[in-house]
């Protein structure tokens, strides 16, 4: 019988003092030895959180330190449940004690140095979807871009304040069929700020055109959010050549909704909670956004609500602009021009756009499919990215060949 040695978190023999100790420690976590980074590199946060939320200092991050060696000190070979001594304890050991001088460093870093260790968590997780981060010289300004697989292009667009990071765990689906393109939108993510008239809808979409000859692609899939799929429809309007189908995932900007939506509510009692002021106003435009808002390791989120405080006044103007300034039809008044195939994936608890425009959008267009999903809110590709991929999927194969036609 071949025995698969792991380290185990969880205590393999509830009798010893060892395993107590470790159970009263709140030991809960496997970390195994097999090649699947991945799913250790979740198991990894997750300790690294641990540690970050302790609250009594360096002797806390002691205690923390002590209970990640002892975890990892116990070893134990499947299909049997015994310690194993002598010299590949000795080895482990070594290890155990290496792997949490490493945790004891993240710990540090996660509260010390939060911008770099958020870049490398993204990097990682971009990596681990098979996506590679790009930068592209255009006459609009260096636009950072993700990119990944091969095949027929999709080109994934964000919505107001958002970035092409939102997109990953689509895209590390959809990257198994397809090329893959996650753009931030010029002005937008990691892009450098536009002046206000840039964020003119009709000037947006002749901006995403000029990113779109830069990356010199010239017929596309375009899957895109909120603002983003308006830009992404009036290109679709003015260059039906170039768009092979349009996915609306998650409600556009730009169908008015016979019930009102919370924010249409709290718009007409002057308030907007999308814009960001205060790192108070991001977690809770978190809430507005998602139902059930996806886990995000802390590092990622400071920065980017740093990032978006240090933004704020650019961003109120930019809200301006895009909802009081940008004299362009309604995304209603374009559907019947959009002739392509086009999807609408629209949640049942966005409490942006409320659900009842869905209908609307789909009778409006000539060649559509609605998918509504529940428990998830307006940025469905955050909150199940999974159904989401699976629902892109399945309109894409449905298409036509692209060589047959």
């Amino acid at each position: 019988m071949t025995h698969v040695i792991r380290f185990s978190c969880i205590p393999s023999s509830p009798l010893s003092k060892e395993n107590l100790w470790l159970r009263k420690a709140g030991a809960t976590e496997d970390i195994t030895t097999s090649p699947n980074f991945v799913g250790n590199f979740g198991a990894i946060l997750r300790m690294l959180q641990q540690g970050a939320n302790v609250k009594d200092g360096p002797k806390g991050l002691a205690r923390f330190f002590k209970r990640v060696v002892r975890k990892m000190c116990l070893v134990r070979a499947s299909g049997s449940d015994y310690l194993i001594r002598g010299l590949m304890t000795h080895i482990f050991r070594k290890l155990a004690i290496a792997f949490g001088l490493l945790i004891f460093c993240g710990v540090v870093a996660w509260h010390a140095l939060p911008s770099q260790v958020a870049k490398g968590l993204i990097a990682l997780n971009n990596a681990s979807a098979g996506l590679r981060s790009k930068v592209i010289s255009t006459d609009v300004g260096d636009i950072h871009y993700l990119e990944g697989g091969q095949g027929e292009t999709v080109l994934l667009v964000h919505g107001i304040y958002a970035r092409k990071e939102h997109w990953v765990e689509v895209a590390r689906v959809l990257a198994k069929d397809y090329r893959v393109i996650a753009v931030d939108l010029p002005g937008f993510g990691d892009n450098a700020l536009r002046a206000d008239d840039d964020y003119l809808l009709d000037q947006q979409q002749a901006n995403l055109l000029t990113v779109m000859q830069a990356l010199e692609v010239k017929v596309v899939h375009v899957g895109a959010n909120s603002m983003g799929a308006y830009v992404a429809a009036l290109l679709a309007e003015e260059h039906p050549e170039l768009i092979a189908s349009l996915s609306f995932i998650g409600s556009p900007l730009g169908v008015p909704t016979p019930t009102p939506s919370d924010m249409d509510k709290a718009r007409d009692l002057g308030i907007t909670p999308l814009v960001v002021q205060t790192t108070e106003d991001f977690a809770e435009r978190n809430e507005w956004l998602s139902p059930n808002i996806p886990y995000i390791p802390g590092p990622i989120l400071r920065t980017w609500s740093e990032d978006e405080v240090a933004r704020a006044d650019h961003n109120a103007r930019i809200w301006d602009v895009v909802h009081s300034k940008s004299d362009v039809p309604t995304v209603l008044d374009l559907a019947p021009a959009l002739e392509m195939p086009t999807l609408i994936i629209w949640c049942q608890e966005d409490r942006i756009f409320h659900i009842s425009g869905a209908a609307i959008l789909e009778r409006s267009l000539p060649s559509s499919h609605l998918a509504t999903l529940d428990n998830c809110g307006h940025v469905p590709m955050l909150d199940k990215p999974a159904a989401v991929a699976s629902e892109y999927l399945k309109f894409l194969s449905s298409l036509p060949d692209p060589e047959e036609q």
